[in-house]
Order: structure tokens, then sequence, then C-alpha cells
């Protein structure tokens, strides 16, 4: 039996954004996927993974860089004619009513058409009393419907949807998932195809036939998982709990790996700063502050903690706590056996010490880092022991091609501060290693001259 053809082709595409005028970033690496006729595909991932990137993609607001994008086996050349979009902070247009925001898809049609498609999609959505309001006049879940019966009026064969729900109250958003599910799990309802972006795993489960889970830096397809449950889900099956646990375990895997990177020892002499590029480690400390780290420490007991735990825990996003949770172990103050995570006796050690002492610890960790190890020699090189912050960020494009340099630039300035390792001075641009008032004091007494007896 053969397979339909696709409604959409990802084949090989790959996306960079330019971060400054010189350098572009791979937001998008090599991206392969299909859309296919009643699939509902969920695209789960961390912060930064490129899953609004991929979503705008596919429906053609962005022309990807390399690769290609097919709708119905055709070339997709600007704004796809089978999808519709929904963002995720409601893009309504605040002069018009719910009514005139609706119509805005179907203005090209006679007034009759345009008649029945609205009251359709305001019975839908559960507007109909709300025709002729203004946004201003609405709560978030109410403009969210707005944006949802707007994309409908459309009549499209393709839904996308950009993490609808994160900008709504817990109730708002749960009420909204069930109507979408609804929708889904109805044969008279003609929209069975839908794309969405989500950070939420419980969503991801409770509305996707396929779920694609994301990794980041640059964002790739790191699995496909399928999901057979019947509509409509109980999220208090076993099935359904079930499915979230795998998922959990994905995730968990991809964003934090059994075999993490782990710091070397920075005993070796190296003759050129050339050398020391070529051996930075593959994991780079990852875009988070030592506050963050150190909190996250203050926050472990001597028990494993699940790091969806902790993601609640915190109130943040799961990619955000991940990349938190990356630079502490990278650091050795955590291990992550599976999905757990639990405090070693060095993170203790740094829970226990005095802000001198945890300086000092971390200090010593950093310096075990190859990134640091650049950053120092780098600045010892210099004539003057001083280095400009452009020499440093072309480093650090050269050195690692994939990452962000300006944002790893103040991420190694915040952590290169607070353990004492450098100085930089914001006028003139420059960095130089830290040297501390009492080391001052001691250079400036062993230059001054010695009194002669007649003084």
């Amino acid at each position: 039996m053969n397979t339909p053809a696709p409604l959409i082709t990802i084949d090989r595409v790959s996306h960079e954004y330019a971060s400054t005028a010189h350098d572009r970033e791979l937001v998008l690496s090599d991206i392969n996927l299909g859309i296919q006729e009643n699939d509902v595909v969920a695209l789960l991932g961390p912060s930064g993974c490129g899953k609004s990137t991929l979503i705008r993609i596919l429906s053609g607001l962005i022309q990807p860089t390399r690769g290609d994008v097919c709708y119905r086996g055709q070339r997709l050349r600007g704004v796809s004619p089978g999808v519709a979009m929904v963002f995720q902070n409601f893009a309504l247009f605040p002069w018009l009513t719910v009514r005139g925001n609706i119509l805005l898809p179907v203005e090209h049609l006679p007034p009759a058409e345009q008649q029945a498609r609205l009251e359709t999609v305001l019975s839908t959505v559960g507007l109909g009393a709300y025709e002729y309001s203004f946004p201003r006049e609405l709560s978030g879940g109410m403009k969210q419907r707005v944006g949802i019966a707007r994309a409908l009026i459309a009549q499209p064969e393709v839904l996308c949807m950009d993490e609808p729900f994160s900008a709504l109250d817990v109730l708002t958003a749960e009420t909204l998932r069930n109507e979408i599910s609804r929708l889904l799990a109805s044969p008279e309802h003609p929209l069975r195809t839908m794309v969405f972006v989500t950070h939420n795993i419980s969503e991801a489960v409770f509305l996707a036939t396929r779920v694609v889970v994301l990794a980041a830096q640059p964002g790739r397809v790191a699995q496909i998982v399928p999901n057979t449950l019947p509509y409509p889900r109980d999220p208090d099956s076993p099935a359904f709990r079930a499915a979230v646990e795998t998922l959990h375990g994905i995730l968990t895997h991809t964003n934090l790996p059994d075999h993490a990177t782990v710091p070397t020892d920075a005993g070796k002499v190296v003759t050129k700063v050339d050398d020391t590029r070529r051996r930075i480690a593959p994991v780079c400390l990852p875009y988070v502050t030592p506050g963050e780290v150190l909190g996250l420490l203050a926050l472990l007991g001597d028990e494993p903690c699940d790091v969806f735990d902790l993601a609640e825990r915190f109130g943040r996003e799961f990619g955000a706590v991940v990349r938190v949770i990356k630079a502490a172990e990278l650091l050795g103050f955590i291990e992550t056996p599976g999905q757990d995570v639990m405090i070693t006796d060095l993170g203790k050690q740094a829970v226990g010490a005095s802000t001198d002492g945890q300086k000092t610890l971390v200090r010593e960790r950093l310096l075990k880092l190859k990134i640091f190890e650049l950053l120092v020699r780098l600045i010892r090189v210099q004539e003057n022991q001083t280095l400009a912050e452009e020499e440093l960020l072309r480093e650090l494009q050269a050195a690692l091609p994939h990452e962000k340099p300006r944002q790893l630039f103040r991420t190694l300035l915040a952590w290169g501060r607070h353990a004492e390792i450098i100085s930089y001075d914001q006028r003139k641009h420059q960095l130089r290693l830290y040297e501390s008032r009492r080391s001052r004091r001691a250079a400036a007494v062993a230059n001054t001259p010695a009194p002669t007896d007649g003084a």
C-alpha cells in the first residue's frame, strides 16, 4: 500500500540569523520532516532550539537559509496557501471588533459567505455574544479564542500554533486545550491537521499524534515519537502518564546526556593560543549566571530531585532550568543520573562556604574549563596584558562557531568577574586579569624605592 504524499515536506532545512553586522547564528540545522493529513504534530524542546522559527518556516512566514519547504508537492514561495497561524501574543488589531479581527482573512469573499463562516467559528470558540466587542474588553483567554477563530475562518488544511496557551492562566489554558482536543476528535469538523509549538510535555501528549523532540545549539530533530492514544485523552490514565514519562526520559537524555563532557585539568603548558582554541571542550558554559547555579545548589537536599520537579519549583520553563543544571554539572557541583539531579560533595561544600569560599571554589572549577584557559591565555599574550572585547569576540567565533559570541562573552564576563578571574573596563571595552586590592598594594610596596640614609 502506497503512503500518501505529505501535505507539507521540510527537506534539509537550515536557518541562520544575523546576530551582528558580521556574525551569523545557526538556529536550525538539516531539518527533515513531513506533515501528513490528519497529523497533529507537536514541536517540543528547550528554549533556543528553533521551534518558533521552524513553525514559521513551514507556514511560509520565513524563507529558510538552506533547504526547501513543499506544500502538496510544490515548492513554497511566500506564505503557504493552506496554512493558518495562531500566535502566542494574540496579534489582534485593537481598533477592530471581534467580528472585524476574525473576518480579516476572508474579506475577499461575498458578504453572505463571510457571515456564514463567521457564525460557524464564533460558535466553535464560544464567542457568539462578543461579536461587537473590542479586544480591550476581552480577557486573555477570549483574545486567544479570537485568534483561533481568525485562523479557522479561512478553512485551512493545516492549523499552526506557536505556544498558544503559554500566555494564559492555568485554568483558561486547560479549557482551550480541551476545546482544541474536541475539534481534533470530531469527524464532522474539517480541521484535522495541526502543528503546534510547546514546551509542555503533558500538552504534547494530550493533543499530538506525533511529538518531534528538538535539541538545541543548533536546533535539530533528536527523535520523533508517535502517540497512538485515542481521543479524547485522559491525563489521569496509566497510558497517558506512561507516555509523559517516556517523553520526560527522551527530553532529559537529549538535553542532559548521561555521558557529559567533564572539565579537564588546566595544568598543561600551552605555547600557542591557537592550540588552546582547537582544544576547547565541545560543551561550553551555558548562558546562565552564577547566582542561578548557586540558587540551584541551595534548593537541592541530600535526596535526588527529578529535573521536572525542579522546573516546577523554579517556576521556569524546562529548557531554562536545564541550562542551569548543565552549568552546575559542568562545574562538578551536581550529577544527573537519568532524570535525577544530585548534589555532589563539592556542591555541598559550596553551599556551606562563605562568600569568599564560594568564589574560590568557583574560580578553581572555572580555570579547569578550556574556555577560561583560552580567555586567560589570550590576556597574557597581549603586550600590555589587556584584551580588547572585539578581539575576544573574534576568537570565540572562531573557537565555537555554533555559539552566540556576544551572549557567550556576557556569560564569561559574569562568571569571570564573580570568581575574580578577570576585570572589565566598560569605557574602553577591555579585559584584564583581576588583581585584588591586597595584590595591588603588595605590588606597589615592592616597586617603591627603599629610603636612603639621607632621606
